[in-house]
């Protein structure tokens, strides 16, 4: 009879602790979706990413990533993760300061600036992440390891999500674009003093020749940093020495030319001419040289370190 009390006990308590790590479970669950759903369901694998050639399926969280297109070296080093093998890893250690500042401790094989099939094969990635440019090789790059393909140059905050989602990094997504907002308002405040002076952004050619962009390459500087664009410059070109006489803006900011460098660059070039001495911007000290080229490209770390080196010269 004593035993059969005992076993009641023992099955009364059974039930309890049944009970209770049930409704611990749900409430588990609940606290999750309530919290952070994308985050924890994303960061899940397998997992199916759709990209510009369809559908691919990651089995697990990949460990070696080949990217044959630079840029991507760029968004994955901003989420730290960094590829077995990338494009132009060699340009990016002779000419792009900021981002071989990320990866010069991590071993990154170079693909070469013309991506060579045989060199990714050579490398045994369980991912590819490519660029529009290599859609026609997409069937031979999936038979070497799953593979997407995104916009050579879509919206940097678009392109990070979708590499955050690939490699599972969701939440440094989010860190990151949080904390880029936040500096982008609090300099915006600090920069209001030049909310009606002209910014213009340019690389000096040689011969007297600059160039200038599309400002949408530019859009996190122009409205995140509440700088006024240029009148008439909007859809950037290649003008003149006297073009930019005409446009002649409030403040000048010079993009390192790496491609094809001018011996002391626009300054020594011209500290002789007269159109260039008579600019608003170079008279008043407002022309601001900028090392790291890679400010007008679709590059993430060109954004965030961007802003930076605006306010600092602007401030």
């Amino acid at each position: 009879m004593c035993r059969l009390k005992n076993y009641k006990y023992i099955f009364a308590f059974l039930c309890l602790l049944l009970l209770v790590t049930g409704c611990s479970r749900k409430t588990t669950e609940v606290e999750i979706k309530g919290a952070s759903n994308a985050i924890v369901e994303q960061t899940q694998y397998p997992k199916i990413i759709h990209h510009l050639e369809g559908s691919t399926t990651i089995d697990k969280k990949p460990e070696r990533i080949a990217t044959p297109y630079i840029s991507f070296v760029d968004y994955l080093a901003v989420l730290d993760v960094f590829p077995i093998a990338g494009q132009g890893i060699g340009t990016i250690q002779r000419n792009f300061p900021y981002l071989n500042e990320l990866i010069k401790d991590h071993m990154i094989i170079d693909l070469g600036q013309e991506v060579d099939i045989e060199k990714v094969l050579a490398v045994k990635p369980d991912l590819i992440i490519a660029a529009d440019d290599m859609r026609d090789k997409y069937e031979q790059l999936s038979k070497i390891a799953p593979t997407v393909i995104l916009p050579q140059a879509g919206d940097w905050r678009e392109t990070l999500m979708q590499m955050g989602e690939i490699v599972g990094a969701e939440e440094k997504v989010r860190k990151v674009l949080v904390d880029f907002d936040e500096k982008s308002a609090r300099y915006k405040q600090e920069l209001s003093k030049h909310s009606n002076e002209t910014v213009l952004f340019t690389m000096y050619q040689g011969k007297e020749n600059f160039v200038t962009w599309d400002i949408e390459r530019f859009e996190p500087f122009y409205n995140g940093l509440g700088l006024k664009p240029v009148p008439e410059a909007e859809k950037g070109g290649t003008i003149s020495l006297e073009g930019l006489g005409k446009l002649n803006p409030d403040h000048i900011f010079v993009v390192n030319n790496w491609q094809t460098p001018i011996a002391g660059g626009v300054e020594k070039d011209l500290e002789h001419n007269a159109v260039w001495s008579s600019l608003n911007a170079v008279k008043n000290k407002q022309v601001y040289y900028l090392d790291d080229p890679s400010l007008p490209g679709p590059l993430a770390l060109a954004k965030i370190k961007g802003i930076e080196d605006i306010y600092k010269a602007l401030k």
